[in-house]
């Protein structure tokens, strides 16, 4: 068995559900500070392993936006977003890494994953995309043919020079139905057809999506108002990033266990999002009214 044969079989039984091989010359266009060799010189490919989200926990989101069960919502926070899969993404990463030092001898450098981490190295969507496990959803997400956007990703850096995967070359994931964008329920995203939007180049291939408002967002995944679930309304819908910043800081440590401040109330258009089969995996099995 070849070793991206050994890395994959390493990654699956480690939770994990795919992994993928980027060549470093693919993050030519990366800002300054996040091109892989900045971070490991000599660095040939960039690992990413992928796990995805379980459909007992994304139902768990739609009894608290259908029904009403906000006392369901941490579910998503423990199983969906900031525990769980990132603990399965550290140690497939950390195992694959020590596989690539222990085998090859090659250097091999696991980066940071999920928001319970300090600082981001690169983007790991744009490394999932670069990979070849995906393509950019117009909320900005990386959307798999299997999973849709409800997906974790992780990323190995090495010296270790590794075939690549293709880029994802297939029909495309996004079909341009504005359902994110209906789903988000502070516009956070914005609409098709305006300058609201982002353009990013991964090897010879261009992507094109909505430029997220930041600020807007973390006013409801960290339910800085009454009507995302939070306890005092602590600034106005169109605050600004800085006002953002200001609220959160002031926020007591939470008490649900997660993190310092909560960051997991929304998960909308990630939840909502039609690609990777969402009619068979909610509808049909009459886990979703939409």
């Amino acid at each position: 068995m070849d070793i991206k044969n050994r890395l994959k079989e390493l990654a699956l039984k480690n939770g994990m559900d795919m992994l993928g091989v980027a060549s470093v010359d693919r993050f030519d266009g990366s800002p300054e500070g996040c091109h892989p060799t900045e971070i490991l010189p000599g660095c040939k490919s960039v690992i990413v392993v992928g796990v995805r989200l379980l459909d007992g926990i994304i139902q768990a989101n739609f009894r608290s936006f259908e029904d009403g069960r906000s006392d369901l919502k941490g579910l998503y926070g423990t199983y969906g977003y900031a525990l769980l899969p990132n603990y399965e993404l550290t140690y497939a990463c950390y195992t694959v890494a020590q596989t690539l030092e222990r085998e090859l001898g090659e250097v091999a450098t696991p980066l940071s994953t999920g928001p319970m981490t300090n600082g981001r190295q690169i983007s790991l969507r744009h490394a999932a995309v670069a990979a070849g496990l995906g393509e950019f959803g117009w909320m900005s997400i990386v959307l798999t043919p299997e999973f849709g956007p409800r997906n974790r990703f992780g990323v190995i850096l090495t010296t270790a020079e590794l075939a690549p995967d293709p880029m994802y070359g297939g029909e495309p994931l996004c079909n341009n139905c504005g359902i994110c964008v209906k789903a988000c329920p502070i516009g956070a995203i914005g609409a098709r057809g305006t300058e609201d939007k982002h353009s990013c180049k991964l090897g010879d291939k261009e992507y094109t999506y909505a430029t997220v408002n930041m600020a807007r967002c973390f006013v409801v995944e960290h339910a800085l108002r009454k009507e995302y679930g939070g306890k005092e309304d602590l600034v106005e819908n169109d605050a600004s990033m800085q006002e953002v910043g200001a609220a959160l800081a002031k926020l007591p440590i939470s008490d649900s266990g997660l993190q310092h401040a909560d960051s997991w109330h929304c998960g909308r258009c990630l939840s909502y999002c039609p690609a990777g089969k969402w009619k068979e995996h909610f509808r049909d099995r009459k886990l979703s009214n939409h």
